[in-house]
Formats: C-alpha cells, sequence, structure tokens
C-alpha cells in the first residue's frame, strides 16, 4: 500500500531558489511549516546577495529554511547537497526541479556546446537530482518529485527554439520517471507555467552567431505583418505566486493522486491543459492496443538459410 510522505515534518529540496518561481516556492513551503532546503549555486559568490536576503528572511519570519550550495549541472555538488539534507533531515521527501535557463535566438545560430550546456542544465539537471534522492525514497517507500517545465515543452504557438527543445525533453524525462517509480510509492508530477514576468524572463542564454541570427531576424520582419487579435477583455497580469501555489497543492494532495501534468497561468496556457487530456485518452488507448498478441511482436534479426 501507499503511503504518503509524512504530513507533519516535509523535508522539501527546491533548485534554482535565488529569484523567480526558486525564491516564492521555498517561501511559501516554509511558511507552510516544511523544513525547506533552498538550494542554488554560487551561495558565497555571484549568489551571494540572494542567501543573504533568503537566510535574514528566514530568521525573521521564524521558518525553517536553509540556504544550501546545489548546482545541478555538476554531479558532485548535486550529491554533496542531497547528503547534507538528508543527514539533517534524515529524508527528503519533496523535490522540486526548478532551476534552468532561457534561451534566444534560432536553433542554427546556436553553437553545439551552448545546445549542450542548456539541454545539461535544463533537462540532465533535474534528472541528476532525482537520481541523487531516488534511492532514499525507495528506501522508504515514498516520495514527490515535481519537474517545473513550460507550456511551450508541449506545444509551440510560434516557430520554438532552443529553450522549449529542453524542456520537451525534459517533459519526455519526468513522464518516463513517473512510470517508472511509481510501483516504489513515488510520485513525480509536471507543473507547466505559461509566461510569467520574472528575472529568467530576461536573462537568456544568446546565440553564438549574431550574422545567422540577423538573417533570421530579417526573414522573421518580412513576415510580422499579420494582425493582432483584440486583447481578451477579462485579461489578467500572471502572477508568478500562482506557481509556487500549485507546488504547494500538489504536496498537499494524496500520494498516488497527483497528476502527471498540472498547467498555471493564463498566458501562453490556451488550451494546453485540453491537449494533455487528450493526450491521455490517446496513450492509455495506446496501452490497451499495444496488449494485443498482432501488436506484442519482438522482433528478431532473420535467420541465415
Amino acid at each position: 500500500m501507499r503511503t504518503s510522505p509524512r504530513s507533519d515534518k516535509l523535508a522539501v529540496l527546491v533548485t534554482g531558489s535565488s529569484s523567480g518561481f526558486g525564491e516564492l516556492i521555498v517561501k511559501t513551503l516554509a511558511r507552510d511549516g516544511h523544513r525547506v532546503f533552498a538550494t542554488m549555486r554560487g551561495v558565497a559568490t555571484r549568489n551571494r546577495e540572494a542567501a543573504e536576503r533568503l537566510g535574514e528572511w528566514a530568521s525573521a519570519e521564524g521558518v525553517r529554511l536553509e540556504v544550501v550550495e546545489l548546482d545541478v549541472t555538476s554531479d558532485h555538488s548535486v550529491a554533496s547537497a542531497v547528503d547534507y539534507a538528508l543527514t539533517c533531515a534524515g529524508t527528503i521527501d519533496v523535490v522540486v526541479n526548478n532551476a534552468g535557463a532561457s534561451a534566444a535566438g534560432p536553433l542554427e545560430a546556436f553553437s553545439v556546446e551552448q545546445m549542450a550546456a542548456l539541454l545539461n542544465l535544463n533537462t540532465l539537471g533535474p534528472m541528476r537530482v532525482s537520481k541523487a534522492v531516488l534511492p532514499s525514497m525507495r528506501a522508504v517507500g515514498s516520495g514527490l518529485i515535481i519537474w517545473i517545465t513550460s507550456t511551450l515543452g508541449r506545444v509551440l504557438p510560434g516557430r520554438g527554439g532552443l529553450y522549449p527543445a529542453t524542456k520537451w525533453a525534459a517533459e519526455g524525462f519526468a513522464e518516463s520517471l513517473r512510470y517508472q517509480v511509481a510501483p516504489f510509492g513515488i510520485d513525480v508530477s509536471i507543473l507547466e507555467p505559461g509566461s510569467f514576468p520574472t528575472p529568467a524572463t530576461f536573462k537568456s542564454m544568446i546565440a553564438d552567431d549574431q550574422e545567422v541570427t540577423a538573417a533570421y531576424a530579417t526573414v522573421a520582419s518580412q513576415t510580422a505583418g499579420h494582425r493582432r487579435a483584440p486583447a481578451d477583455p477579462a485579461y489578467r497580469r500572471p502572477d508568478p505566486q500562482e506557481v509556487a501555489d500549485a507546488v504547494k497543492q500538489l504536496i498537499g494532495l494524496p500520494a498516488g493522486r497527483r497528476p502527471l501534468r498540472r498547467v498555471v497561468g493564463p498566458v501562453y496556457t490556451e488550451g494546453v491543459a485540453e491537449y494533455n487530456q487528450t493526450y491521455e485518452q490517446v496513450r492509455a488507448h495506446l496501452e490497451e492496443v499495444l496488449r494485443r498478441p498482432d501488436q506484442a511482436i519482438t522482433w528478431t534479426p532473420a535467420t541465415p538459410r
């Protein structure tokens, strides 16, 4: 029988906590009484001020929040942070894979090294953290791993790009992981935010080849004459706190009943939840079809005559 993580003293590890979604998530969960390990890279350097602000906030609020160094692109850094959290709390009940970065420019203009670096951060980073916590979660038979991706990781309303590609890959990793770890009593859920005004929106990896970028920009300007649809009178400005609240709600759901995907926000989200629902129906149908003998074929090499 599946059991929920300890409801009174949850230990939660959140990546990318220096600003944006991550900062709001750790504050929301700490206020809710959880023991939070707010991780980020460069605690003593690039993010020193952010780390100090979080520490001061935690002291003033009287909550259990500790800032921990963690670079999701480093095996050693991930292992050290997870080991530290396990030593302090005895268990990690919830992981929120939030760390990531955006990118600007056409795919052709990025070097392969840039592509590999962003894939390492946005896709392999959360998988690296998940691998590090899974042994302890399997040992206790419970846990929750949340992957924060993007609606651009499901539907491309425009021309796409490197950032959406990394999020599509992350979606594949997260969904595969969900099915594989479920028998151990571990949940995996994907949060798909639309567009939100956070610091990450304005900090992107810029494609190396600016000549190629300029060529694409010229063509884009020649085809950008389409008329915009009128604004929806019900429009509301997206509030990043919605993502933090969604994380809190997922944690509060019973184990085994958390959804695979949840869409968050009013912008870049139209129809994505319905798309996910249709996908689930198609997936379930194909799974049923593959049980038929004519579909369950194991191909073997041809026997030489």
